[in-house]
């Protein structure tokens, strides 16, 4: 059996007997702009697995009613809607620790990942088009100067209240990706609670694996950013950890030859160029999400040392095609070269060590 997580993660491979012997129930729920997978493994279908994968599922469906920015009325549209205004905006208890979540992350990375990017949202689209036109300069460079993740004033109020303002009409956040790293980690604790130990929950690309499916941990694999949706150029077996990967395969344009990505530097604000895809392995799935897109932003050894400064692990694929392992990675993931990439360069190289054969 193999499972995928978003566009990055793979499961189990066929033929393995704890797999085999082990009772795993896999259950998806399709919500808009994401899919949510959960299994559990070691476990009899009964009402209480049932009860659980509600509960779970609950999580990402409350998500999708209070913190989904294109729902019409959602406190998040709001609080957009009143930037530059003087008055803040009253904000729920889950809103208000996702964008504390938020905030926190944009400090720890100096901005690498700053949840106020939403701005560049009008100006960068990346809508599938085989070919597209580049953005204005002038368009780019003043949306630019609305990112700061500094000028995001959030107040707490008893109970987990707070309220949220941001300083400059025309800002903007965006929470869509960290909302499915904390997603994951609500879930995972819901699951937890219900007495649960051996699962994965999925939604996009960011997963968290717990306990073992069977009498293992649970297989994983990294897609290959330039290979088929279903190929990979490392696996290993892993547990108790949460996954993130963003890759420049996942949103983007072609003009003159060059691959424009969603993937944007906030320092330049134009999409980031020292990284094909990114994978971080951290505690949650929060941190994981927010790490994915500094490390990608850095690449190489610049990346692999802001994942390790945090406590996580990275696995990146710059240009050439090389791959940048995190030391702690040895022994835990087999590396190999990724395909598509011409010359030498391509080779898939890795620092964590020779590419698997």
């Amino acid at each position: 059996m193999m499972l995928t997580a978003g566009l990055a993660l793979l499961l189990s491979a066929p033929g393995d007997v704890a797999v085999e012997r082990a009772a795993v129930v896999r259950r998806s729920k399709d919500l808009p702009y994401l899919k949510v997978v959960i299994t559990i493994a070691n476990a009899k279908p009964d009402d209480a697995l049932n009860e659980a994968f509600a509960a779970a599922f609950l999580v990402f469906e409350d998500i999708e009613k209070n913190l989904n920015e294109w729902r019409e009325g959602s406190v998040l549209q709001k609080i957009n809607a009143a930037a530059g205004a003087a008055e803040p905006v009253d904000a729920p208890p889950d809103v208000c620790a996702v964008v504390k979540l938020a905030l926190d992350g944009a400090k720890k990375t100096n901005g690498l990942f700053d949840p106020t990017w939403a701005a560049l949202k009008e100006v960068w689209s990346f809508n599938g088009a085989v070919e597209q036109p580049l953005p204005d300069p002038a368009a780019v460079k003043a949306a630019c100067a609305l990112v700061s993740f500094k000028d995001v004033e959030l107040k707490a109020k008893p109970r987990g209240e707070c309220t949220v303002r941001l300083k400059k009409k025309g800002m903007a956040l965006g929470l869509g990706g960290i909302i499915k790293g904390w997603g994951v980690d609500q879930a995972a604790k819901a699951l937890r609670a219900k007495g649960y130990r051996d699962f994965f929950v999925q939604a996009g690309g960011d997963l968290y694996v717990s306990g073992k499916n069977g009498e293992r941990g649970w297989k994983v694999g990294i897609r290959d950013p330039r290979g088929p949706a279903d190929s990979s150029f490392a696996r290993g077996e892993l547990t108790d950890t949460a996954f993130s990967t963003s890759g420049d395969y996942e949103h983007f344009f072609m003009n003159q030859g060059t691959r424009y990505h969603h993937l944007l530097d906030l320092r330049s604000c134009r999409p980031a160029t020292a990284s094909v895809s990114a994978t971080v392995m951290a505690k949650t799935a929060v941190d994981a999400e927010v790490l994915t897109k500094a490390t990608f932003v850095l690449g190489g050894a610049k990346g692999l040392e802001l994942a390790k400064r945090f406590g996580a692990s990275a696995v990146l694929v710059d240009p050439t095609g090389k791959v940048h392992a995190s030391k702690g990675l040895e022994g835990k993931l087999e590396l190999w070269a990724p395909a598509g990439f011409a010359g030498p360069s391509g080779a898939g190289t890795s620092d964590a060590g020779p590419p698997a054969p």
